[in-house]
């Protein structure tokens, strides 16, 4: 059967998330001689930690940006700084001002041009998803996010949603991963997954592993024939 959709991680999958925050950072915090790339590093774990959390509490959906916040906040605690409520908020924008992985902006173009709609599936808010869309200029058939789904990967609830909104059968969706995070959590929904490992990473449990593995987002045009 083949893929009526193609759905992209965005955090990990399409953007350089790190090489796009690093720099806000520096802006930010920069004159106070710190290892932004430390920070970072640390400011994306504990949000990662959180997203887990929240899922795990079972006392109410979070959206990404509070989450994205109070991360920021313990990790400005850690390094022993104080950020103004301005810095906060234009850390927190910056998430929606990410740049792509250089051949991503190509690859979406040529998938688009052989026939194929795709989709966002990420932890992101909608708000957020949208407005990075606009600033990258590439339109996406459909955004699916984490306030749709009340959860966050790898919960199954986030994976379902093309699935109830389009009526899809499992085979016609292929999902792009970025993080071994979500190639579990997408491979234990049932989806078919390609996972864009830059980091030549591994996954924790060979039960979810990826159908196809690539070095880079490139790698997704020998999997797919113009329709």
């Amino acid at each position: 059967m083949s893929y009526r959709l193609i759905s992209f991680d965005v955090y990990s999958a399409l953007a350089n998330i790190e090489g796009s925050l690093i720099p806000e950072l520096t802006k930010e915090i920069g004159s106070n001689k710190l290892d932004t790339t430390a920070f970072f590093r640390t400011w994306r774990t504990r949000q990662w930690d959180y997203l887990l959390l929240n899922n795990s509490l079972d006392t109410g959906y979070l959206s990404y940006d509070t989450i994205t916040l109070r991360a920021l906040d313990y990790t400005a605690k850690r390094f022993g700084i104080q950020l103004a409520d301005e810095a906060r908020e234009r850390l927190l924008l910056a998430w929606t001002r990410l740049r792509l992985w250089p051949e991503a902006a190509e690859v979406l173009s040529e998938i688009q041009n052989r026939g194929y709609a795709i989709a966002i599936l990420s932890n992101g808010t909608e708000a957020m998803l949208q407005a990075l869309q606009e600033e990258i200029g590439i339109h996406f058939d459909y955004i699916f996010s984490s306030d749709q789904a009340e959860a966050y990967k790898p919960s199954p609830k986030i994976y379902q949603l093309p699935f109830t909104r389009l009526g899809l059968d499992r085979r016609e969706l292929l999902h792009v991963a970025g993080s071994v995070f979500d190639v579990m959590g997408a491979k234990s929904a049932g989806l078919t997954c390609a996972w864009s490992n830059r980091l030549n990473d591994y996954t924790l449990d060979p039960r979810y592993s990826p159908d196809y593995e690539m070095a880079d987002l490139t790698g997704l045009l020998q999997m797919i024939s113009p329709k």
